[in-house]
């Protein structure tokens, strides 16, 4: 019994190769460093933080992580996963609630690491609880080069 040639091999492995490519969630094809969807557990954003101080954290190896959560005022949710990296930005005490951010954007750009973000205010007739809060975002991508440079979105 003899089995006839494939035909066209190439060109049908090239677009598995494609397919899969599409479905792993870091390199898009915008630049975007962050997944297109957040995965469970690579995403935690909160308004009461131990922060006392707005600040912007990059962590790369476990004291980076471990000293992370400290500003959280939590014990790291684990260890930080090989080949992945935590950027995260913290707004610091506020006299009421109302206030996020979340880190929407991620970008290499040459030497930079570009991590955007958005706040979140009350508007001025917005109903807040009258508590202190100190909100916070952090997200995990693919580990990579770069000195951090943290970019306010409007």
């Amino acid at each position: 019994m003899t089995v006839p040639p494939m035909r066209r091999p190439i060109p049908l492995l090239f677009a598995a190769l494609l397919l899969l490519a599409a479905c792993q969630g870091g390199d898009r094809a915008d630049g975007n460093l962050l997944p297109a969807q957040a995965e469970a557990g690579s995403v935690w954003q909160g308004d009461r933080s131990a922060a006392a101080e707005r600040a912007h954290v990059v962590a790369r190896d476990a004291a980076e992580w471990t000293a992370l959560w400290a500003r959280v005022g939590e014990p790291a949710p684990g260890v930080l996963p090989g080949g992945r990296m935590a950027v995260a930005v913290f707004l610091g005490p506020r006299d009421t609630a109302g206030y996020g951010v979340a880190i929407d954007r991620v970008q290499q750009a040459g030497a930079e690491l570009v991590v955007g973000y958005r706040e979140t205010v009350p508007g001025p007739a917005q109903a807040v609880a009258q508590s202190r809060t100190s909100p916070y975002a952090i997200r995990l991508l693919p580990s990579v080069a770069g000195t951090p440079k943290f970019v306010r979105g409007k």
